[in-house]
């Protein structure tokens, strides 16, 4: 999901903000002596995103998730949602039997934000995402097809990478 107004207009609660009028106020109004306080943080604004993140993880914990302490963008909850913040993204990863809690909690986001359903994650941080019924696969080859063109070395051979094959990834019980 896409929260489309991110970084326009979260309120600012805890810090007092002032700029200086932009250019196209009135002359009059646009002396070096005017200085306003922010009620809400402008896109663009240095502190927008710390003002954004404050704004959606009080939000996400008075929905009952719990911030991981691996990685602040991370979220859990009981039911197994788990929520992945990126900048505006929202990424939602949960169990079937958790679709009608998804669905409650994609309601109350978009009853609070603006906020765009993008569907299923088909690319994240430049990782190409696959599901099918055998599971999901992961693939960075458009990346380093534009990582080898750049230092014009597309035409090298590949090596493959070496894994041992019973190594099993679990996952990660830190989440207080």
């Amino acid at each position: 999901m896409d929260e489309v107004t991110a970084f326009l207009n979260p309120e600012i609660n805890d810090d007092d903000i002032y700029m200086t009028l932009p250019e196209g106020w009135p002359e009059i109004l646009n002396t070096p002596k005017i200085i306003v306080a922010l009620k809400k943080a402008l896109y663009g604004l240095t502190q927008a995103p710390w003002v954004w993140h404050d704004n959606i993880n009080a939000f996400l914990l008075s929905l009952g998730f719990t911030q991981s302490s691996a990685d602040p963008n991370n979220y859990l909850r009981s039911d197994g949602i788990v929520i992945l913040l990126y900048v505006d993204d929202i990424s939602m990863s949960y169990q079937e039997a958790a679709t009608k809690a998804v669905i409650e909690v994609k309601v109350t986001l978009s009853e609070k934000y603006k906020i765009t359903n993008l569907g299923l994650a088909r690319q994240f941080l430049s990782i190409k995402i696959h599901s099918d019924d055998c599971g999901i696969s992961l693939s960075q080859k458009a990346y380093i097809t534009t990582i080898l063109r750049l230092f014009a070395i597309e035409n090298t051979h590949s090596v493959s990478t070496p894994m041992d094959q019973i190594v099993k990834l679990d996952l990660a019980d830190d989440w207080g």
